[in-house]
């Protein structure tokens, strides 16, 4: 049985991405993964991204959505709970979104 998992990343993004940029090194994200394991929800998040033209340099946390150990203060920044509910809904990686880290810098 899958659980979702909560995974955090650093990235690049590609030009060539659907994804809004700003022009910054590195954009972090939190994405919703269904998958057995850890190990598997990253594996899938970065085949899901690479499709998309980012490419993950550092995998931050990955935790079990249940557990809600990822509450935090950027949840509604990031729509953990919105891109849960779309991944439950579909059983699929949702790969949520991206905040560069010059936005991050300013806040």
């Amino acid at each position: 049985m899958s659980k979702f998992w909560v995974v955090d990343t650093k990235s690049k993004i590609a030009p060539e991405s659907s994804y809004e940029q700003d022009g910054s090194e590195w954009y972090y994200g939190r994405s919703i993964v269904p998958a057995k394991s850890a190990e598997d929800a990253i594996d899938l998040l970065k085949m899901a991204l690479r499709d998309k033209h980012v490419e993950v340099d550092t995998i931050l946390a990955v935790v079990d959505y249940s557990h809600q150990s990822w509450e935090s203060d950027d949840d509604e920044l990031y729509e953990t709970v919105e891109s849960y509910e779309k991944s439950k809904a579909n059983n699929d990686v949702v790969t949520g979104v991206f905040v560069s880290g010059m936005y991050l810098e300013t806040e």
